[in-house]
């Protein structure tokens, strides 16, 4: 069975309007790996109190091995409720998730709550793997996020990679900015994070923005 190679560029900036960045990414730095990987983007809830500590939370829970992709969604919404319950000004603080981790041929498999995105790029086309989960005709109201309830109804995908593939995470900042086609002509030009943050962030942007791509080699 083929081994890939995975090398990822992240950034994430608070934006020129927003007075903080409330939106958490993992792994924190650029690197390269040949074997298994696993990546998230986290937006916390704005408007929230404390949505910065929620998503730092969610990212923290990268750092544990745990049984698969799902235990982590899980784990970090146990973290932040309880969280919640020792600290009164911390009621009502979530988070989105969208976390994958990576096999070392090739499998993707993908843990998603919010509205955050986790797409494709493989074979000239741009894959969303993710649903957004918005009221809708309410953009900025979400159906659930970690921090929200005991209970999440978590998506689940997964996906087979191939070389030459591109893994694409977001928070909302960047689609609400710029839409897919744009997205797919700049992962096809090679795009790293920090040039497409760049990017977007001369439009103005409303929100925090945040990318990660992992190239697979």
């Amino acid at each position: 069975m083929k081994k890939y190679k995975f090398i990822w560029t992240v950034k994430s900036e608070c934006g020129p309007i927003r007075k903080k960045n409330e939106d958490s990414i993992f792994p924190l730095e650029s690197g390269s790996s040949k074997t298994s990987i696993k990546a998230g983007v986290f937006d916390g809830m704005g408007g929230h109190k404390k949505g910065e500590v929620a998503s730092d939370l969610a990212s923290k829970t990268m750092y544990k091995d745990l049984d698969n992709i799902t235990d982590y969604v899980k784990t970090a919404n146990t973290d932040i409720l309880e969280y919640q319950s020792h600290n009164d000004d911390a009621k009502g603080m979530g988070t989105t998730m969208t976390v994958v981790e990576i096999s070392q041929n090739g499998t993707l498999s993908l843990a998603h709550v919010g509205d955050s995105r986790c797409y494709v790029l493989s074979s000239r086309n741009l894959i969303q793997l993710t649903e957004d989960e918005n009221v809708p005709g309410y953009q900025n109201v979400l159906t659930q996020a970690l921090g929200s309830k005991e209970k999440l109804k978590i998506q689940n995908k997964d996906f087979q990679l191939g070389s030459g593939d591109v893994v694409f995470l977001c928070t909302d900042g960047i689609y609400n900015e710029v839409g897919d086609e744009y997205l797919k002509n700049k992962l096809l030009d090679g795009i790293n994070a920090e040039s497409l943050v760049g990017e977007v962030l001369l439009q103005n942007p409303k929100d925090n923005i945040s990318a990660i791509i992992i190239n697979v080699i």
